[in-house]
C-alpha cells in the first residue's frame, strides 16, 4: 500500500493543473484536441452500449446508416468498463481523467512490483517504478491524449507474473499473467503485438539460462500464460478478419506510393531520438522538439527519450550486477533496434541498413503495425529492474548501510529530466444548438464531413443521434456516402451533375427523409471560402428554397421534413463503370468487362421495382451476363444498334448489387481503358400498382 500511496502522491502532483476541472476538461497538447476527446467519445460509448445492452464493439452511431464495427479501432474497452460507474455517476470527461491517474500509478505500481522482484531492494524499486510510470514516452502519450496507450499497468503487470510464474513454477501465476496479456489486448492493439514479441525474447533467453531439470516446467508456464491470455482474446481476435476487410486504405499526405514502407518509416524512431533529453520538458523541451520536427515532421510519437539516469544506473547494473541484468539489458536493446523499424534513420539521413524489424513485417497482418517507434516503450519497462539493479549495486560498492542517500540524489536527477510539461486544457464545449435536437430523433449529417475532427463526436454526446460520417482511427469503407442521391451532394459539398440513375430535383427531400437524415449542419468557418459556392448549390439542389431553421455567425441549421412512408428505392453505378460523358443533352457512360449497379431499398419491406437501361455494345454484338446479388439472371445479347434490358426484383430492404459482364475491347481514343457496352439512359422505379394490390390484400 505504501509505494502505492507514494505514486499517486506523485501523480496528483504532475497532473495538478487538471483537478480544478476534472470533470469538464481533458489535458494535452493539439493531438489531445482531437484524439483525446475521441477517446472521451469511447467512454461515453461504451457506457451507452452496456446500459443498452448493445455489443460495444459496433456502433450505429457513427457512419450511419451502416455503422462501424469498433474491433480494430482505439476503442480500450478495458477502460470503458472499469470507469462505468465514474463515467455514469460523473460522466465521460471523468472518467477519461480518472482513467489517466489511474494508469499512472498502477503503472507505478506494475514497474515496482517488477523491479521489487528482480532487485529485492524496495526503495530503489520504487524509484524504478517512477522511472516507468512517469516516462517521457508515458507522460507524451498522456500530452497526445491517446488513452489506450496511457494504459501501461496491464503490460507491467502482465511481465510481473510472466517472470513469476516462470521462477516459482506456479501455475496460479501464469493463469494471472495470461489475464493481464488479455487486459493489454483488450486495450490497445500496438501493446498485445509488442508484448507478444518480448514474451518471444523473454522466453528465449529465460529457458535458454534455466537449468535442464526446469526447462520443461518453465515451457509450460509460458504455454499456460500464453493459451490463457489468447483464449481471453478469442473473440475479439475471431472479429479481426471481418473488420480489416471492411477497412478503407487512404493515402496520408506525406505518404509515398512509390515507396510502401514510407507508412512506417515515418512512424519509426530516428537514431537520435533515443539519447535525447526529454522534449516535453518545460525548460528545455521547445527545443528539443523544434529539433526533432526537422525528421519528424508530421507524427506526434517522436518524444521517446530514455533519460540519462535511468540509461547510466542501467548501465551500472550491467557492469557491477552482471548476473541479473543481462537478460534485461538485450530485451531493451532488442526493443531499442526494432523501435528503428526497418531501416536506419540517422537525423534526416535515411540509409539503406535493414534492421530486424522487416522480418515482422514479413508476418500476416503486420501491414497494420505502423508504430514501430512504441517498442521503446518495452525499453521503458525493463528499465525499472535494470534502475533498481543499479541502485542496489551502487549502494553496496559504495559500502553504504542503506541506500536512501543514493535513492534521494537518483529521485531529484529523475525529478529534473522526467519534469512534466506545463499542461494545457481543454474545456468541453460544443455549440448550443446541438441540445435541441436531441428530442428529435433522425440522423445529423455535419458539413464539411467528420474527418479529422472530434466536434461532431463531442456534439453527439449531447444529442445522442446517429451521425453519417465520424472520426474514427480507421476509417470504414462507406459506399453509402457515394450512392445516396442528395446525401452524395452534400458529402461532396458539391451539386450533382450526372443524369443516369437521377431522380427529379423535387424528390430530394423525400430521398433524405426515407435515408433517414433529419438534420443538416453547416459550419461554414471550417469550409474554404472558395468551395462556399459549390456547398450552397449542393445545399440548393438538395434542400431547394428551405431556409434554415437555425443560423447565426458559426453554423446554419436546416430539418428534413417528415413525409408519407412511401416505398423509397435508388440505384447509383457502382464498380466497372467509367465517368459518365456527355454531348450537350446526351449522356452516356461505358463498362469495361463488368460493371456492378447498386440497388438500394431504404424502406423496411420488399418492394416491386424495375431496373431499366437502354445499352448498345461496342463494335460488334455481345453476350451480356446479368447476375443479382451473385445469382445468375440470365443472358441478353446486346447489338450496337441498342436494346432495352428490363429486369423485374422483388428488392428486399438494404443494398444490392446487379452485375453485368461482358467481353471488352481497348477503347480506339483511349487505348488504356477496356470497354464493353455503353448505358445511355438508366433508371429505376418501384411498380405501383403491386405495390397498391399487395396493400389492398394486407
Amino acid at each position: 500500500m505504501l509505494p502505492t500511496l507514494g505514486y499517486l502522491a506523485l501523480s496528483l502532483i504532475v497532473m495538478a493543473p487538471v483537478l480544478p476541472v476534472f470533470t469538464t476538461a481533458i489535458p494535452g497538447g493539439p493531438i489531445a484536441e482531437v484524439d483525446g476527446w475521441q477517446n472521451v467519445w469511447n467512454l461515453w460509448w461504451v457506457h451507452r452500449a452496456l446500459a443498452t445492452p448493445t455489443n460495444p464493439f459496433f456502433t450505429p452511431l457513427l457512419f450511419y446508416p451502416q455503422g462501424v464495427d469498433l474491433t480494430l479501432q482505439t476503442l480500450n474497452i478495458s477502460n470503458g468498463i472499469l470507469f462505468l460507474p465514474v463515467t455514469a455517476l460523473f460522466g465521460p470527461i471523468a472518467a477519461y481523467n480518472a482513467a489517466v491517474l489511474t494508469a499512472l500509478v498502477l503503472s507505478g505500481v506494475g514497474g515496482y512490483a517488477l523491479a521489487l522482484r528482480v532487485s529485492g531492494d524496495r526503495l530503489a524499486a520504487f524509484i524504478g517504478g517512477a522511472i516507468f510510470a512517469f516516462s517521457p514516452f508515458h507522460l507524451t502519450k498522456i500530452w497526445d491524449g491517446q488513452l489506450e496507450m496511457i494504459t501501461l499497468q496491464w503490460a507491467a503487470f502482465y511481465a510481473f507474473f510472466l517472470l513469476r510464474a516462470v521462477e516459482d513454477l506456479q501455475r496460479r501465476d501464469a493463469l494471472i499473467a495470461g489475464v493481464f496479456l488479455a487486459l493489454t489486448g483488450y486495450t490497445s492493439w500496438y501493446y498485445l503485438f509488442f508484448f507478444g514479441v518480448y514474451s518471444l525474447i523473454f522466453a528465449a533467453l529465460w529457458l535458454a539460462a534455466a537449468a535442464r531439470e526446469q526447462r520443461d516446467s518453465a515451457l509450460r508456464q509460458f504455454v499456460t500464460a500464453a493459451g490463457s491470455g489468447v483464449a481471453l482474446l478469442l473473440p475479439l481476435l475471431i472479429a479481426v478478419p471481418r473488420a480489416a476487410g471492411a477497412m478503407l486504405v487512404i493515402s496520408e499526405p506525406w505518404f509515398n506510393p512509390a515507396n510502401p514502407l514510407d507508412r512506417i518509416l515515418i512512424r519509426s524512431a530516428n537514431l537520435y531520438d533515443l539519447f535525447l533529453p526529454n522534449g516535453l520538458h518545460p525548460l528545455w523541451g521547445s527545443a528539443v522538439e523544434a529539433l526533432v520536427r526537422t525528421w519528424h515532421p508530421y507524427i506526434g510519437a517522436w518524444n521517446i527519450a530514455l533519460g540519462y539516469t535511468a540509461l547510466a544506473l542501467a548501465t551500472a547494473a550491467l557492469a557491477l550486477a552482471r548476473s541479473a541484468a543481462w537478460r534485461w539489458w538485450i530485451i531493451g536493446l532488442a526493443a531499442m533496434v526494432l523501435s528503428l523499424g526497418p531501416v536506419v534513420q540517422i537525423g534526416v539521413t535515411r540509409t539503406t541498413i535493414p534492421l530486424p524489424y522487416q522480418i515482422l513485417l514479413a508476418l500476416p497482418g503486420m501491414e497494420l503495425a505502423r508504430r514501430p517507434s512504441h517498442f521503446v516503450v518495452i525499453t521503458t519497462l525493463v528499465l525499472a529492474p535494470l534502475t533498481a539493479l543499479g541502485l542496489r549495486a551502487l549502494t553496496k560498492r559504495l559500502l553504504l548501510r542503506s541506500g536512501s542517500v543514493p535513492a534521494g540524489i537518483t529521485a531529484v536527477l529523475i525529478a529534473l529530466e522526467f519534469a512534466p510539461p506545463h499542461w494545457i486544457t481543454h474545456s468541453f464545449s460544443v455549440h448550443p444548438y446541438y441540445a435541441r435536437i436531441a428530442a428529435e430523433p433522425g440522423a445529423v449529417i455535419e458539413l464539411p464531413p467528420p474527418f479529422e475532427s472530434s466536434d461532431p463526436l463531442k456534439a453527439q454526446m449531447v444529442h445522442g443521434q446517429p451521425l453519417v460520417g465520424g472520426f474514427v482511427s480507421r476509417i470504414p469503407l462507406y459506399p453509402f456516402v457515394e450512392y445516396a442521391p442528395g446525401v452524395r451532394q452534400l458529402w461532396r459539398m458539391r451539386p450533382d451533375t450526372t443524369h443516369l440513375f437521377v431522380t427529379p430535383a423535387n424528390d430530394r427531400l423525400m430521398e433524405l427523409n426515407a435515408c433517414g437524415i433529419r438534420h443538416i449542419i453547416v459550419h461554414w468557418r471550417q469550409i474554404p471560402v472558395e468551395r462556399h459556392a459549390e456547398a450552397k448549390e449542393a445545399l440548393q439542389q438538395t434542400l431547394g428554397d428551405r431556409a434554415p431553421v437555425y443560423e447565426d455567425q458559426d453554423v446554419s441549421a436546416y430539418i428534413v421534413p417528415p413525409s408519407d412512408d412511401a416505398p423509397f428505392v435508388y440505384a447509383a453505378f457502382g464498380n466497372g463503370w467509367h465517368p459518365e460523358e456527355y454531348d450537350g443533352e446526351r449522356r452516356w457512360r461505358w463498362m469495361g468487362p463488368e460493371g456492378e449497379i447498386v440497388l438500394v431499398n431504404a424502406g423496411e419491406h420488399d418492394a416491386p421495382v424495375r431496373l431499366s437501361l437502354d445499352v448498345r455494345s461496342y463494335a460488334e454484338a455481345r453476350q451480356v451476363m446479368l447476375l443479382f446479388d451473385q445469382h445468375l439472371l440470365g443472358d441478353r445479347l446486346v447489338e450496337p444498334a441498342g436494346v432495352r434490358l428490363s429486369i423485374h426484383l422483388l428488392l428486399p430492404p438494404g443494398e444490392h448489387r446487379v452485375l453485368l459482364r461482358a467481353n471488352a475491347m481497348p477503347d480506339p481514343a483511349l487505348p488504356a481503358r477496356l470497354i464493353s457496352i455503353v448505358v445511355s439512359d438508366a433508371n429505376l422505379q418501384t411498380i405501383q400498382r403491386r405495390i397498391d394490390a399487395l396493400a389492398q390484400k394486407m
